[in-house]
């Protein structure tokens, strides 16, 4: 079994760099494997590989997650030596880079979030203080003398 298809194509990784990506050269082989790459991070955030049997894609792609894949293998595209520095001489710039190499960013994991398959559990909840209908109410703590309870206050 090969490698499922990508959550978006090399020409939609084009139109979202604004790059003429031609089909058969060397980038075209790169943006591929920059979208194998951001898809796998993907499937593996939301738990799901969003294809049939057939390994094409389902019909009801959310638009979050070809954004997502996009921005991903953007990331890696345009900088794919993960640099935070660059300059000639002494001129010198910098930028942010979270992490080397391919991630997602926060804001990426929660547009995911809704996407994801078995949910887990997050947020507030609440724990019951009040004793079940079975047991007789008391006044106190029992104590090992009969008939002498802790105050319960």
């Amino acid at each position: 079994m090969g490698a499922p298809a990508t959550l978006a194509g090399v020409s939609d990784l084009g139109d979202w760099l604004n790059e003429t990506i031609a089909e058969g050269t060397a980038d075209a082989k790169r943006a591929a494997l920059c979208l194998r790459l951001a898809s796998a991070l993907v499937r593996n955030e939301t738990g799901r590989t969003w294809v049939k049997e057939d390994d094409t894609l389902v019909d009801d792609l959310p638009d979050e997650v070809q954004l997502v894949t996009l921005y991903c293998a953007g990331r890696v595209y345009d900088n794919r030596e993960a640099q935070t520095t660059g300059g000639v001489d002494d001129a010198t710039e910098g930028w942010k880079v979270d992490e080397s190499g391919a991630y997602l960013t926060a804001s990426e994991r929660r547009m995911l979030a809704n996407h994801r398959a078995g949910k887990s559990f997050g947020g507030l909840g609440t724990v019951s203080t009040t004793r079940r209908p079975d047991r007789a109410p008391t006044n106190g703590v029992p104590t090992p003398t009969p008939g002498v309870e802790i105050p319960w206050y």
